[in-house]
């Protein structure tokens, strides 16, 4: 089935990271496409001044067919002129400011509602600086929060730092969210990148993820905690049997909603009872999506979920996720 929705990719990154240099060079890559761009600080920096046609109030027209916004005002509203004005997109690119958490742009396009049938979330890209973002990440925990929530993260200005640095940077990366893809650039360079279109809200996609979070060891009944330096954290379970699945969804759906501070982001494929095929869930912030995905075939069922949030109590989950195998 071919989802005809207008994809959305939201860029986060602290200030001075180069968001803005991204957007162009993404809008540069993809003349093929018609852009609507929000824009937090529309007006400070900005789109290249080259490509701007006609500067109006509330939208800006740019050269290539595009067009451009502030989030001055509500997002709905902005959403809606976008929507009801007579503009032509199809992809919504929205830079943050630097301080934004980006689930409050996300939760608008998975919290259900009219939204929802001419958006679909393709991913949330993270800019990170490779020259400060050691100590930002000890000074800055709104950092941790833009990593946690991030399906790519591009470790900007690789070229400033010695490569054994950079290194460093992406195994801190790794250990704040192992489920990312993390990639050095130099100066916003994405050419040899696919940044668009990677459909990282799919279940497919998070199928595959939720697989790459560490090797599965059939040996135990869960993984290896993980220990880390930072705060948020990453817990990973691996359970053989299947889940009863009325109650642990009734279970999945309280924890999360009644956790929704705590934890950022969850992935799981899911074995129940009865049931042929895997499911697929993912949550952000206490927001819960669940499908069910391709038949589980010659391969072996399981359940494999991963928690990135903060403080977590590994054993209490642990006990909660088995009292649903018997």
């Amino acid at each position: 089935m071919i989802d005809d929705r207008i994809a959305v990719t939201v860029i986060t990154g602290f200030l001075g990271a180069g968001k803005t240099t991204l957007l162009n060079n993404i809008i540069r890559k993809h003349p093929e496409k018609k852009f609507a761009i929000i824009e937090n600080e529309f007006g400070e920096v900005g789109v290249d001044s080259g490509l701007i046609v006609d500067a109006g109030d509330a939208i800006v027209e740019l050269a290539n067919g595009c067009i451009c916004c502030s989030l001055n005002q509500d997002f709905q509203l902005v959403l809606n002129q976008l929507l009801d004005g007579p503009f032509e997109f199809d992809h919504l690119l929205i830079e943050t400011t630097g301080i934004a958490d980006p689930l409050s742009v996300v939760k608008h396009f998975i919290h259900g509602g009219n939204i929802q049938f001419r958006f679909r979330m393709d991913s949330v890209i993270c800019l990170a600086d490779a020259i400060h973002l050691e100590d930002l990440l000890e000074e800055q925990s709104e950092v941790k929060q833009q990593l946690a929530l991030s399906d790519l993260v591009l470790l900007n200005k690789a070229g400033d730092v010695p490569s054994e640095y950079v290194e460093k940077m992406q195994q801190q990366i790794r250990r704040i969210n192992p489920m990312a893809r993390v990639q050095a650039i130099r100066y916003g360079q994405i050419d040899h990148l696919k940044v668009l279109d990677t459909f990282a809200y799919s279940g497919q996609a998070i199928a595959v993820s939720t697989l790459a979070y560490r090797p599965v060891n059939e040996d135990h009944l869960v993984e290896n905690p993980t220990h880390v330096q930072h705060d948020i954290v990453s817990e990973g379970f691996v359970i053989n049997q299947p889940f009863n699945q009325d109650g642990f969804s009734t279970w999945l759906q309280s924890f999360l909603f009644f956790n929704e501070k705590a934890i950022y982001r969850a992935k799981g494929i899911l074995s129940f009872q009865g049931k042929s095929e895997q499911y697929i869930f993912h949550s952000i912030r206490g927001t819960l999506m669940m499908e069910p995905g391709e038949k589980w075939g010659d391969k072996t069922a399981h359940s494999k979920i991963v928690f990135i949030g903060k403080q977590l109590n590994r054993q209490a989950i642990e006990e909660n996720l088995l009292q649903f195998i018997q």
